[in-house]
């Protein structure tokens, strides 16, 4: 299981929120996934078939003048309300290290959009480490940070809960596609 992560954050001086927003985090882990490390990471770095295995992030679009920048939209009806964020995403350098691959990426300055939510600009970050388990076999852990919203922090514990629930159904749901999807190719 993952989840966990930060959040919190009640109580406090008035107006303490103006001068440092809270940032709150999920983590999840897949299942092994019977596909290999390469393949894996092939399907991470495209980013345009993300929303094949995270269905609550609607699109993803590469910037085809500077790949390592992509639109997300993500949608998500949540406490009774429909809420849509976009945002401009930069990867950053993907890192193979020896043990592993990881592909990190963080939000643009002033990229952001929300609907449902007026002024919404949440800030976020993350990172995808995928962990060979063999010739054929990987495990991937995703692990996601972002800021929360003035108009969210009463829902920030409950949002981070529910973000983490989301997280590991999205890491699940990526083994099946990962596996799925190498099969098909094996079989071509």
């Amino acid at each position: 299981g993952g989840g966990g992560g930060g959040g919190g954050g009640g109580g406090g001086r008035r107006g303490a929120g103006l001068r440092a927003r809270a940032w709150a985090g999920s983590a999840a882990e897949s299942p092994e996934v019977a596909a290999p490390l390469d393949f894996a990471l092939e399907l991470w770095e495209g980013r345009e078939r993300i929303p094949e295995w995270m269905p609550w992030i609607a699109s993803v679009d590469v910037d085809p003048a500077d790949p390592r920048l992509s639109r997300w939209v993500l949608r998500r009806e949540a406490f009774g309300r429909d809420f849509e964020f976009s945002w401009t995403s930069r990867n950053l350098a993907v890192m193979p290290a020896q043990s592993y691959s990881k592909i990190q990426w963080r939000s643009v300055e002033g990229s952001a959009a929300g609907v449902g939510v007026p002024g919404l600009n949440v800030k976020n970050r993350g990172e995808v480490m995928l962990y060979p388990r063999g010739p054929d076999r990987c495990q991937v852990k995703l692990k996601i940070e972002y800021e929360v919203p003035d108009a969210l922090l009463p829902m920030a514990t409950a949002l981070d809960g529910l973000v983490g629930e989301i997280l590991d159904t999205d890491m699940k749901g990526f083994a099946r596609f990962a596996e799925e999807e190498y099969q098909k190719r094996q079989g071509a």
